[in-house]
């Protein structure tokens, strides 16, 4: 390697640097090498030293909040990496590895802060350089603006200004007007309206947009709980923006709508040019239309509710024949409580799995089982008390009225329960009625077939309670799992908020929707005088309660899928990403810390509450 005085003496930074100052930070230096891929500095360790790069390239990678690598930059001969860990005395803030062969040289902190010392213009450019590298790190590696090209998003970092807080500090006040759009760079945030606190936000949310969209004084107050850091822009600079990217604005729209949906609207009109979108579109912004990536379509469309099936089947049919080969009162009640659920379970899977936006397993389990426990005994109450009382469940089937009564004790019955986990502003997505629906209904006919079974096993016949067992698990599918799950989803539009005309059009939707689950309900239960008119009609009523709910299902998964891809433009767009390989770690679902909502990988922003997702949250 060429003399190290001589190096510094042509670096740009170091000019006007007297030579005996050259020297006595040269003698501190060393010559280091580094092979293709070898690691300069790890994320997160404390920095000691920085290195000038004398020949070769290095890749600068961080990872993003959801623990994605994300390369920030590619730096050739002449850059000065690491200087930021020496300056603001913090952890190393990316992960720098060699591009092909590298040689640098190595400055400890005595001799950065030699030439800091010796140089006004080296240690000012050095500041001025790392905040606009700090800035354009934190807004790569999780922010609003992640779909933006990273050569302009350069552009972005000069003109935000990073601002330091300390606890107790109001940042914005509600009611006054607002002029600065904010992205948390570190620390926590409590936002209240009313004086009710409604969120926390945390490294990578943002707020203040609601002002600049809509037009209106502050909707919130926030405050900072610890001290952090903010990135703020003004309000010339964010309206720019918005016009130069479209995915960005549609993005703002998008949260806007979740946050405020009463301003949703009148801000799209506002922020929409008369000829709708530039992809000639006219849709809401806060919906949008983005495409999908085929790895999210695929993701979208995953079949792990196959699993499910192979597995209950499979104990099913396992505890069938050890009941009948043993015959022992153990293996018995296993048959009986395994077959009951085998069913249900397995179509609460496949609802489930339906889901690009869920919730944890627990809150289905929750919807199960207080249908089991709470629905299926309070409609056999009503039932037994004011139907069956004076004739045979035989006879009342094949009276029509009495069908029908079954089926609107029944579904109100499953639907109370469904209202009850409906009602909250969490529940944003069809999707949520349709899998809540479902469950309901299938911890219903689970505790259904228990009791049937048992009326049989108390009846000594083991054969005919395994009989019925794998009769129902097999036509589950076309009973209260779909009919719940129908009349969920118009429990849902009703308690949605519409505007105008919009409100007028759920309840007509509500109404069809309740009265097909209890038609097709009734239709199935009726006995007709002849039995093959009998199977005829149920296979009608189960085809056409499936080709319904499949309907639901479709057109629930594309408002999640444009939900995401609103929110979330980088993930139906070409990305520069550092090439990982595919585990389980790369692969898992994120959980949203605000609201528990179940995310796709890649996803940086919820679609349900619109806050940050992190990757250190629990699942």
């Amino acid at each position: 390697m060429a003399n190290i005085v001589d190096i510094l003496r042509g670096h740009s930074l170091l000019h006007g640097v007297p030579d005996h100052e050259l020297s006595v930070a040269a003698a501190t230096m060393s010559a280091v090498s580094y092979r293709d891929g070898e690691t300069i500095i790890k994320e997160g360790a404390d920095g000691t030293d920085c290195f000038f790069i004398v020949s070769g390239e290095v890749r600068v990678m961080a990872r993003s909040l959801i623990g994605r690598s994300v390369q920030l930059a590619t730096l050739g001969p002449g850059a000065l990496i690491g200087e930021i860990a020496l300056l603001s005395t913090e952890p190393r803030t990316a992960t720098v590895c060699a591009a092909g062969p590298v040689d640098a040289l190595r400055l400890d902190r005595d001799a950065f802060q030699s030439l800091s010392a010796s140089s006004p213009f080296f240690h000012e450019s050095l500041t001025y350089g790392a905040r606009i590298r700090g800035i354009h790190g934190l807004l790569s590696k999780a922010s609003i603006w992640s779909s933006i090209p990273d050569s302009e998003l350069r552009g972005l970092a000069e003109i935000s200004l990073l601002r330091q807080v300390k606890p107790g500090e109001v940042i914005v006040r509600e009611g006054e007007p607002g002029r600065e759009f904010y992205t948390v760079g570190s620390g926590s945030f409590e936002v209240r309206i009313g004086g009710k606190r409604v969120a926390v936000l945390g490294r990578g949310d943002y707020f203040g947009e609601i002002a600049l969209l809509a037009g209106v004084p502050r909707t919130a107050t926030v405050t900072a709980l610890e001290e952090g850091q903010l990135l703020s822009m003004g309000q010339e600079e964010f309206g720019f923006i918005l016009k130069q990217y479209e995915p960005v604005k549609r993005q703002f729209l998008s949260a806007l709508g979740i946050r405020m949906p009463d301003l949703a609207e009148a801000a799209a009109r506002q922020w929409t040019d008369g000829d709708g979108y530039k992809d000639g579109s006219k849709a809401p912004p806060a919906i949008g239309r983005p495409a999908p990536s085929e790895p999210l379509t695929r993701l979208a469309n995953r079949q792990r509710w196959v699993d499910v099936l192979l597995l209950m089947g499979g104990l099913f049919l396992a505890t069938t024949l050890l009941a009948i080969w043993l015959g022992g009162r153990f293996w018995v009640y296993a048959a009986l409580l395994v077959g009951g659920m085998a069913g249900p379970v397995t179509f609460v899977a496949y609802a489930r799995s339906s889901q690009l936006l869920g919730f944890r397993l627990t809150r289905l389990v929750s919807v199960f089982l207080a249908s089991a426990v709470i629905a299926g005994p309070l409609a056999l109450f009503v039932e037994k008390r004011w139907l069956f009382s004076s004739v045979s469940d035989g006879q009342a089937f094949s009276q029509l009225h009495l069908p029908l009564s079954v089926a609107l004790i029944e579904e109100a019955s499953k639907l109370l329960i469904c209202y009850f986990f409906l009602r909250g502003r969490k529940q944003r997505f069809k999707m949520d009625a349709v899998v809540f629906g479902a469950s309901a209904g299938m911890g219903f006919a689970a505790i259904e077939s228990v009791i049937y079974g048992w009326n049989f096993l108390g009846d000594g016949a083991t054969g005919s309670m395994l009989a019925v067992l794998w009769m129902r698990g097999l036509l589950s599918p076309f009973g209260h799992g779909t009919w719940t799950a129908i009349a969920a989803v118009g429990i849902w539009l009703g308690l949605r908020r519409s505007p105008g005309g919009g409100r007028a059009a759920a309840l007509m939707k509500m109404a069809g929707l309740l009265a097909a689950a209890v038609l097709l309900h009734t239709l199935w239960d009726y006995h007709f005088a002849s039995g093959l008119l009998r199977i005829a009609v149920m296979a009608a009523a189960g085809a056409a309660g499936i080709m319904l709910l499949l309907r639901l299902i479709r057109t629930g998964s594309e408002e999640e899928l444009q939900a995401l891809t609103s929110l979330n433009p980088e993930l139906s767009a070409d990305r520069t990403v550092a090439e990982e390989p595919v585990t389980a770690e790369s692969t898992r679902m994120l959980t949203c810390q605000a609201c528990g909502t179940l995310c796709p990988p890649d996803t940086r922003y919820c679609p349900r509450c619109g806050q940050a997702l992190r990757l250190n949250v629990e699942i």
